[in-house]
């Protein structure tokens, strides 16, 4: 019989101390005065085939695990193709056994494809955007919307997208306002003029490439973030974007720049000779899960055994016991060759380009 999957705790600064923790016989309700969201966030990008092609059946079964495993809450996007309706369709057929109650949704509104043309921050298109999505996912209500990729749009676009959304809490339609978006010094200097014109605080921000192993500007700008009143900050892609893995190639359309990519193809080296057969996204997720500066990690998981994958590595990495030495050592190894990247942002597209 197979060593059962550990579950991921329900906060962050926890951890199981048995590797052999059985499942859970009856998925829990999730608490609904707060905002309980697991240290885990399983990212849906992949739904919409982005990175790699996926069969039909595996997102209900990846959502049924993921549940069970402790994983209680969905980030998507109108902006990531069909994932909407992939996740609430995946959602829908093991509603008997994993009702609305026992997850949060987390989706965006905004952004809507890669044009500028595509973006859309007025008030009216962001409430339709919230009605469709929750049309989409079979739900009367949002546990978290973010205003998509705010560095793409005026100052003046942002304020009246978050303000509608801070409406749309009012009716009980939204529980937590958000923004999210790559840059970090745009981030923050956008924060307290939102506060300030809206006079009320956002509960969440979204930035993503910007804790991971080859970048951790984040751990210089959370305290910051924390100072502005932000309760909770999301760190997503650890992988960069599909940058940091052994076996599948590098999107074409991502904004590494060359130097970057060839000294991640000397890591794939190094994990090569030292720990053959691994592959550098395990060192990479590990390294980000190691991280508890922020409270959400937000994964992409294509089925069933890329969640029981991460689960397991969040058990290897957080539980309390022996380090893996040779894990240790081989993420020196691949931090060394990745140093000179540790605070560079590559550059947002221009707008009209985008």
């Amino acid at each position: 019989m197979p060593t059962p999957v550990p579950q991921i705790p329900s906060h962050h600064h926890q951890a199981s101390t048995s590797s052999t923790a059985a499942p859970r016989q009856s998925p829990c309700a999730v608490p609904q005065d707060r905002l309980g969201a697991s240290p885990i966030i399983y990212g849906t990008s992949c739904f919409a085939q982005l990175y790699n092609p996926i069969k039909a059946h595996w997102p209900a079964e990846a959502c049924r695990r993921a549940i069970d495993l402790g994983i209680n809450t969905f980030d998507t996007s109108p902006y990531y193709g069909n994932s909407e309706h992939v996740l609430g369709k995946a959602l829908a057929s093991i509603a008997s056994t994993h009702p609305r109650e026992t997850y949060y949704l987390s989706t965006k509104v905004g952004r809507y494809g890669p044009k500028k043309v595509e973006f859309d921050y007025s008030k009216e298109r962001v409430r339709a955007s919230v009605e469709e999505s929750m049309r989409r996912m079979h739900t009367d209500y949002l546990d978290i919307v973010y205003a998509h990729d705010v560095e793409f749009v005026s100052v003046d676009c942002a304020v009246e997208a978050v303000g509608e959304l801070f409406r749309l809490k009012a009716e009980g339609k939204i529980k937590y306002v958000g923004i999210s978006g790559y840059p970090l010094p745009y981030l923050l200097a956008l924060i307290p003029v939102l506060h300030e014109q809206l006079n009320q605080k956002l509960d969440i921000i979204l930035t993503y490439c910007h804790y991971n192993i080859h970048n951790t500007l984040l751990q210089d700008y959370i305290v910051h973030f924390k100072d502005l009143g932000i309760q909770t900050v999301w760190n997503a892609s650890p992988l960069s974007m599909g940058l940091l893995r052994s076996h599948t190639p590098c999107p074409d359309w991502h904004p590494a720049p060359q130097r970057l990519r060839a000294a991640v193809q000397d890591c794939i080296s190094i994990v090569n000779k030292h720990r053959a057969g691994k592959d550098l996204a395990e060192v990479a997720v590990k390294f980000a899960m190691k991280w508890q500066g922020c409270e959400g990690l937000v994964l992409g998981m294509s089925n069933a055994e890329e969640v029981e994958q991460n689960v397991a590595w969040w058990e290897q990495t957080t539980t309390v016991g022996e380090k893996d030495v040779e894990q240790e050592k081989v993420e020196d190894l691949v931090r060394r060759r990745l140093e000179g990247f540790a605070k560079m942002e590559w550059a947002s597209p221009p707008i009209d380009d985008c």
